[in-house]
């Protein structure tokens, strides 16, 4: 094949015809055609040729995913199959290019939902009193009228990727995260000061929260708001740079604020900040964080100001997604998970809180949701506010609860506000890849696997790190644990083995067949210790007495056992 001289500087129209186009309209047709058809070896050699088109046309058909069986169809209908795949696959590509672009609107989204029952492992482990409620039996008697629980999966099948549409660019190296934060609210040490100094990412609030001190209204009793009903409660839904302004201005006007976050990790490697919830004694408001993502850090205004409350219940990760998603940070934060531990409740979770202070039972079917569904579902909506509507209420009496604890005394009160504190002081840190980052995922699994096991484990993990990285996926999206140590396990010699451990098969492992074949044949290369079997190193135990120490000796002696 030749190509004309100049191809770099031009567009596609300067390429002369050449390879298959060329080499087709050199074939005999007409009388020529019917000349050749007489000899036998140009027959074989066009049905063996054709045969092999069929196949690779075939192939590229279904991996469009356009339908039509090529091979059982006249001539006519193929050209006619083929000019139709052909606009269907370009029309693909000129949708993905307008989404590169963002200028393609979200198409409306196919929902899909789903219930999933209670876990039962063995016939002892069945209640009673569990059904399926999601399953129809005909004929079927129904001895209980108390449906088991369950949590509903709520996604859709044509979700946009919203990273594409992010304006900064997605980090997924193995390099530590750096606030990207501007300006600085609220601050006792100037922004400027910060970066001149710190090189290794440090938090930009640390002086601050270093030095925070709760106001003393805040340490005293008060006489609970109780809470209106969600009837009775406005919701704004904010998406656009005005709802958000407008917001942030009512946010000002209270000395306290409920919040909480909703997150997405599966498709995506780091995770993604989907939803906020923000409460106050009057208002509901869920803010699109997707849409608003580089415009939230007017938030800080708020989130900084040492005079209002933030209540979250489990901030420990809100804290992280809040700096890496947003350049959020917080400080003055009353967090009732930690309150609920001082308190010594039986349960710390938001649903039994809600179901202790204000009788409402918590709706968790929804648990499941892919929070990147746009437009929202009114579902999701109802779901989403409940999760800080109540809240500032819970924080009343808590905090009146901590001070009756103490009698009357602030010590266990500003325990809580201090565990708090130490929340806010939290980094938010990439994932990064070390050597022995598989060892987890190995003991977990409580197998005893050889050398050439242990080779091809951690070199999928490996692998499965990269490839997520890469393409923006979580690790669990391009290959799921138990499938990884089922080929870690197995070592299939063929292709197909690799495709027979794993049920689903990934996307992600049917593209990458032929490298995670090549993992394989590699570790089955490797030199077997005759009959040794590599054990996960056994962690030690915290409260283990100076005297065992020869116990621990014995222990690590044994982590690299050679069976006879």
């Amino acid at each position: 094949m030749q190509f004309s001289r100049g191809i770099g500087n031009h567009g596609y129209e300067s390429y002369e015809p050449c390879g298959v186009g060329a080499l087709s309209n050199k074939l005999p047709s007409k009388d020529n055609w019917e000349y050749y058809m007489t000899f036998t070896s140009f027959q074989k050699t066009m049905k063996s040729e054709g045969t092999k088109i069929l196949h690779t046309v075939a192939k590229i058909l279904s991996n469009q995913k356009v339908k039509g069986n090529i091979s059982q169809r006249d001539v006519d209908e193929q050209l006619d199959l083929v000019v139709d795949a052909n606009d269907t696959i370009l029309e693909h590509v000129a949708n993905n290019l307008d989404e590169m672009d963002g200028i393609r609107r979200n198409p409306e989204v196919e929902l899909v939902e789903a219930s999933i029952a209670p876990t039962i492992s063995g016939s002892w482990n069945v209640n009673k009193q569990m059904m399926v409620p999601n399953v129809h039996r005909p004929n079927h008697v129904n001895r209980s009228s108390t449906a088991a629980p369950t949590v509903r999966l709520l996604t859709a099948k044509n979700i946009e990727r919203p990273q594409v549409k992010f304006k900064d660019r997605l980090d997924n190296s193995s390099t530590p995260f750096e606030p990207r934060i501007k300006d600085k609210p609220n601050a006792l040490k100037p922004l400027s000061i910060l970066l001149e100094m710190s090189e290794d990412g440090d938090h930009p609030y640390e002086y601050e929260l270093d030095r925070f001190k709760s106001p003393e209204n805040q340490l005293k009793k008060v006489k609970p708001t109780l809470y209106k009903s969600l009837e009775e409660t406005p919701l704004f839904m904010v998406g656009r740079p005005e709802e958000l302004a407008d917001m942030v201005a009512d946010l000002a006007r209270y000395s306290e604020i409920a919040v909480d976050l909703e997150h997405h990790s599966y498709r995506t490697f780091q995770g993604i900040t989907c939803l906020m919830q923000i409460s106050t004694r009057d208002t509901d408001y869920i803010i699109d964080t997707l849409e608003l993502r580089d415009k939230l850090h007017c938030l800080n205004d708020v989130f900084t100001n040492p005079s209002v409350v933030k209540v979250f219940h489990g901030a420990d990760h809100d804290v992280e997604w809040l700096q890496r998603d947003l350049s959020v940070y917080l400080v003055n934060l009353f967090d009732t998970h930690q309150a609920a531990k001082a308190l010594d409740f039986p349960q710390l979770s938001l649903a039994y809180l809600l179901q202790h202070y204000c009788k409402v039972t918590a709706n968790k079917q929804y648990q499941l949701a892919d929070w990147r569904i746009r437009p929202l579902p009114k579902e999701l909506r109802n779901y989403a506010r409940e999760d800080t509507h109540y809240l500032l209420y819970i924080y009343d009496t808590m905090k009146n609860a901590l001070l009756d604890a103490a009698n009357g005394n602030t010590n266990i009160l500003e325990s809580v506000l201090q565990q708090s504190t130490e929340i806010c002081k939290k980094r938010y840190w990439k994932p990064i890849l070390t050597e022995d980052s598989h060892m987890g995922v190995y003991r977990r699994s409580k197998k005893l696997f050889d050398n050439q096991q242990m080779f091809a484990l951690k070199e999928l993990y490996r692998w499965r790190d990269k490839v997520a990285r890469e393409e923006d996926e979580s690790i669990g999206f391009i290959l799921p644990n138990h499938m990884m140590l089922q080929i870690a396990d197995t070592l299939p010699r063929e292709m197909q083995g690799i495709l027979a451990c794993c049920n689903p098969i990934p996307t992600t492992v049917r593209k990458n067949l032929v490298n995670l074949h090549q993992i394989v044949l590699k570790a089955r290369e490797q030199p077997l210790t005759k009959d040794c079997k590599v054990r996960a190193a056994p962690r030690r135990n915290k409260t283990r007495n100076k005297d065992n120490s020869f116990e621990l000796v014995r222990a690590v002696s044994r982590s690299y056992q050679c069976r006879k």
